[in-house]
């Protein structure tokens, strides 16, 4: 979760305190509020402050479940380690592929799918629009991570092996890239 500003936390504890909504404003923003309400009514013993309490904090629950439904219907987010997944699952079939995955993929996966990112039917899962966006910038940044770094001769290796090993790590790096940049020309 992003931290707020001082300011932003000081403009909705204000709106909230007012008992005005505040677009912000979070469901533990709503639990401090109710909670700091029912602390005060439990200090005051004057019948005519219970009653102003008692109608902020009826309007403090309101701005809760109100809280609660929009929370409640948030688009799942997708991390990295889906993203991920859901790469290496496009490298390895295409933008197209069996919607039965490996359990370790599963989970992952079936994220992309509650955020749009893949829609499966019929056996068969594909990539939407978002998801040919999102992998295709993902597979953009692999490869320019990948054009940064070159094969170097390694100390560790025996002189006479080192030029073996060097050719071998360099057709493997440019077997990689090529795989990335197949990959890409797929999804446009």
């Amino acid at each position: 979760m992003a931290r707020r500003s001082k300011q932003l936390q000081d403009e909705i504890a204000a709106a909230l305190a007012a008992g005005e909504p505040h677009p912000e404003a979070t469901v533990s923003d709503w639990k401090k509020r109710v909670s700091d309400i029912q602390r005060q009514a439990r200090a005051t013993s004057a019948p005519e402050q219970r009653e102003i309490l008692q109608h902020q904090l009826e309007a403090a629950h309101d701005g809760l479940r109100a809280a609660q439904r929009v929370a409640a219907h948030k688009p799942p987010y997708v991390t990295s380690t889906n993203l991920f997944a859901l790469k290496e699952m496009v490298l390895q079939h295409g933008p197209e592929f069996p919607s039965r995955v490996p359990a370790t993929d599963a989970p992952h996966l079936r994220r992309t799918v509650a955020a749009g990112l893949v829609e499966v039917a019929g056996g068969r899962a594909r990539l939407t629009e978002a998801g040919r966006v999102a992998v295709a910038d993902t597979i953009v940044e692999d490869i320019e991570r990948e054009s940064r770094w070159q094969p170097r001769e390694s100390p560790f290796v025996s002189p006479e092996k080192r030029a073996d090993v060097l050719a071998r790590d360099a057709a493997e790096h440019a077997a990689k890239v090529a795989r990335l940049e197949a990959a890409l020309v797929k999804l446009r």
